[in-house]
């Protein structure tokens, strides 16, 4: 009796023994990998091109430039810093790390890879699902580093320049296809120093759009903090919050979109034959932009809604600090069109002022010092490529990984082949860039 109750025994713990050799150890190196040596990345557009093209997978090193420590902000050393010429994996600096910038009440659950983020919202709305689900964020980006702290930058006819060389060629096998030029944020940007650690910055001495650059870096290097941007339209010092631009100037380009949508919202401006380098004019609300920079992202999903089902949706609106610069141009001609259009006598004249304050935790700040080394983004295909030209410094914080070598590549630009069509699965050895597999990154066009 006694042999026959150990047998059963001893298979348990062989089973178990079996379990655990088999399953559970692999998944736990597994993680681990997963969370301290590599990650993995696609690239979803064509801003790398044709250094890196749509449809590549690569991986990426995390341990490079320091992997992160698990429930925290803060990172273990890595070998190195980012250098000039790195493909460095980050985060998209203008964006929340948690919904509608809120770290009290969410908690992240999950990262489910290209499905996107899962939190745990504390406080949710009567009805609405605990789960929230962030499918398109919070995301990662992959570009060149072109300059690091204490650098000198400036692009003219979208060619840059680093301290006072000019590049004419983009790094690895990077292009210019731009048919035109314009003062669009792509091809000009003025002299510009990438700040560095311990430099003291003077936010009311900053241009608008500089305030907005560094405002972001202040959200990367305090995440815990709630940093907003406050504007206000005065005139004669006193706020006009429901002022409305009646002939507000903008010009066409990618990064005003959401400008452009606003006034063509009004329906008095109709966009006909528009092309990049135009400029048209239309009533714009003050409560846009004081709306949009307060955060720099508003929601496209309605909190109050009920929602059916285990999880709620959330997805953003983001705002380009260019969109800054055309205000402060507008309010400029405001005052233009006083000083030609008002009486002689000076009291009745009218001055317009843009009032911006950044909060810290709803204080008012006026002076900022850089924690963190900090570095300049920009992708190899110069003109198709939304970068730090656009969004500004990409703190430390914000780095994950050095983008290291191409383990697949498949092309489907002609979107002949899908995975829900069985019929089109003959494709996938055809489609396979086989000559790409294997690639090392920084080896690409040197």
């Amino acid at each position: 009796m006694e042999k026959q109750k150990k047998i059963p025994l001893l298979r348990v713990k062989q089973i178990l023994r079996s379990f655990a050799r088999e399953i559970l150890i692999p998944i736990a190196l597994a993680l681990l990998v997963i969370q301290y040596v590599i990650q993995a990345f696609q690239i979803p557009s064509g801003s790398m091109e044709d250094s890196l093209l749509t449809g590549d997978f690569l991986l990426g090193l995390k341990f490079t430039y320091g992997s992160p420590i698990p429930f925290s902000d803060k990172k273990f050393p890595g070998l190195t810093s980012p250098k000039l010429g790195d493909v460095v994996i980050f985060r998209y600096p203008g964006e929340p790390r948690y919904p509608d910038y809120d770290r009290k009440r969410y908690s992240h659950i999950a990262n489910a890879l290209m499905l996107g983020n899962f939190y745990w919202d504390h406080q949710p709305l009567e009805g609405n699902p605990h789960i929230v689900h962030y499918p398109l964020g919070p995301k990662d980006f992959i570009k060149r580093c072109v300059a690091v702290s204490g650098d000198s930058i400036e692009v003219h006819a979208g060619q840059l320049t680093h301290n006072g060389e000019v590049q004419l060629k983009p790094s690895g096998k990077g292009k210019y296809t731009a048919p035109y030029r314009s003062f669009s944020p792509r091809d000009e940007l003025s002299l510009t120093k990438v700040p560095s650690p311990g430099d003291t910055i003077l936010l009311d001495s900053l241009p608008i759009e500089q305030l907005w650059w560094i405002r972001s870096l202040m959200i990367q290097e305090n995440p815990k903090d709630r940093i907003e941007l406050h504007l206000a339209l005065l005139e004669n010092g006193k706020a006009l919050p429901n002022y409305e631009f009646e002939n507000f100037k903008v010009p066409v380009e990618n990064d005003r979109n959401l400008l452009l949508n606003a006034l063509f919202a009004s329906r008095r401006v109709v966009p006909q034959q528009l092309r990049y380098g135009d400029s048209v004019s239309g009533p714009v609300p003050f409560a846009f932009f004081e709306q949009q920079a307060l955060t720099g992202f508003l929601p496209r999903i309605d909190e109050s809604l009920r929602v059916k089902g285990w999880k709620r949706v959330v997805d953003y609106e983001y705002f380009e600090g260019s969109q800054l610069k055309d205000l402060a141009f507008n309010v400029a001609a405001l005052n233009a069109l006083s000083d030609t259009s008002s009486d002689s006598i000076a009291s009745e004249q009218k001055h317009y002022e843009l009032s911006r304050i950044i909060k810290v935790n709803g204080d008012p700040v006026y002076r900022y010092v850089v924690r963190d080394p900090v570095y300049f983004m920009m992708g190899d295909n110069r003109d198709n490529s939304a970068d730090s030209r656009y969004w500004g410094f990409v703190s430390e914080q914000n780095i994950k990984a050095k983008a290291f070598v191409i383990y697949f590549s498949f092309e489907n630009r002609d979107g002949k082949f899908s995975l829900t069509n069985p019929f089109s699965w003959w494709r996938i050895p055809f489609n396979i860039r086989w000559t790409r597999v294997g690639k090392i990154i920084h080896m690409i066009g040197s």
